[in-house]
This record gives structure tokens, sequence and C-alpha cells, in this order.
């Protein structure tokens, strides 16, 4: 009798403890939804798609009013993860409102009111502004500058430009102008649906360094550019510009 109630008392601590893992499962904020391309990208709780909007390029969300109503914030006081992901990468900022708002490598997220269920992702693309989350996250992505429009940035945010004394798989900038404008290099390429993967690639520099490349142009950041956003290097002595996708090769400027 008493090994009985010690296999029922094993037995009730297995379910308990089972409930406490469906229940901590349950309670994460931000999961991972596999696409019909094997894609993986963020959603919330619910399996709802959680999309950044290329104009919140300084960190701060520029969607209020219609814009708010048509993509509804997302905010998690306490953000709990799957273990792929790094909660370093996961943030909160306050909003000109007052309210708070999740970030994802500094991107505020948002749903999309035309999302109905979980696995919808009809936000994507909306207006080139407008892209899912995908895991991993992207190595080169595309913001947006009220003046200069879109532009490529890293997985941080940070402007991107090309030389235009470059020619297609080689670079002129080296010595005091590399020290200005260090090369931007990357192992891997994960874009958003705008871009595409194939238009990257690598070359060795001279020093044996790579440096990745968009369509044959290598890619540079501008140490005067102190934080996302910046994009100071713009027109630096008329030869350094930031690359708007649409516009780009140099051909088509």
């Amino acid at each position: 009798m008493r090994g009985f109630f010690l296999r029922l008392a094993i037995a009730a601590l297995a379910l308990v403890a089972g409930t406490g893992l469906a229940w901590a499962q349950g309670t994460t904020t931000i999961q991972i939804r596999q696409g019909a391309d094997g894609v993986g990208y963020l959603t919330d709780s619910k399996g709802m798609t959680l999309y950044y909007y290329t104009k919140d390029a300084d960190g701060q969300s520029a969607c209020y009013g219609g814009c708010a109503e048509a993509w509804p914030v997302f905010y998690a006081p306490t953000v709990t993860i799957p273990s792929t992901l790094d909660a370093e990468d996961f943030g909160t900022i306050t909003r000109t409102d007052g309210t708070k708002q999740t970030t994802y490598y500094g991107w505020p997220l948002y749903h999309w009111v035309k999302d109905k269920k979980p696995g919808d992702v009809t936000g994507e693309g909306v207006g080139k502004v407008w892209y899912i989350l995908k895991s991993p996250w992207y190595s080169v992505t595309i913001s947006t500058n009220a003046t200069l429009g879109n532009y490529l940035v890293d997985e941080n945010g940070k402007a991107l430009y090309w030389f235009t004394k470059d020619t297609i798989g080689q670079s002129a900038c080296s010595a005091d102008c590399l020290k200005a404008w260090p090369a931007f290099s990357v192992s891997s390429i994960v874009v958003p649906s705008a871009l595409k993967a194939s238009d990257f690639g690598s070359i060795t520099r001279a020093d044996g360094t790579p440096q990745t490349t968009y369509k044959g142009y290598p890619l540079y950041y501008w140490v005067k550019d102190a934080k996302r956003g910046d994009v100071t290097g713009q027109n630096v002595g008329k030869v350094w510009f930031v690359i708007d996708p649409a516009k780009f090769p140099p051909g088509k400027m």
C-alpha cells in the first residue's frame, strides 16, 4: 500500500511539473513561426505576426494617429522568448503619448489589422515600408529617411554607404579613407522581401579582410554616424552616398 501511495505521489508531481512546463511555454510573449518557405519570423504569443516600420529609423516610433490604428503597437511588460532568441535583442521605448512599445534590434514592433488569424502575413511589404521580422534577424535591411527615402542599413539600423570611386568588385578606399569609412562585412545574408540575397556578395580586400558588396559595389560605414538613423555621410565630398535599392546601381541614379 505504501508503495502505491508513493507511486501516486510521484505521478502527481510529474503531472504538476508537466503542467508547469506547459504553462511556462504558454507565457512566451514572442514566438517564432515557420512560414511556407521554411523561413522563421516573429509573432506574439497567439501566433499573430509582428512587423517593423522602416520609417522608425532612429529607433523611435513614427506611427501615430491613423497609422497606429492600422498598425497597433505591440507591448509586453516582460518579454519571454524561445531559446533560439536573445533577450538582449529586445527592449522598450516610451512613445510620445506616454505608452510603451516593445522593440527588437531597436525597431519598435507592430501588428497589422488586416491579419485575421495566426500565420497571416498580409502586412509584408505594405507601402514598401512594413516588413516581418525574420529569424535569424536581417543582416542587411531597409530604413527610410524623410528626405532621402529608402536606404540600406545593417542589423542595428546604421546606414551603409557606397563610394563612387569604387568599381564593381574593387574598393578604392584604403589607409586614412578606410579609417573614416570602415568596411562593412557579414558572414551571411538575411534580407527582407524588398531585397534579393543574390544581390549581395563579398570581396577580399588587399589586406586579406572580407567586405560585403551590394550589386558588386563594396559597402561602408561612416565614423561620424553616431547612432541609428544618422545619415551624415550622405554626399560627403560628393562621392559618398547611401543606397536606395530602387535606384541602384549608379547607372540608374
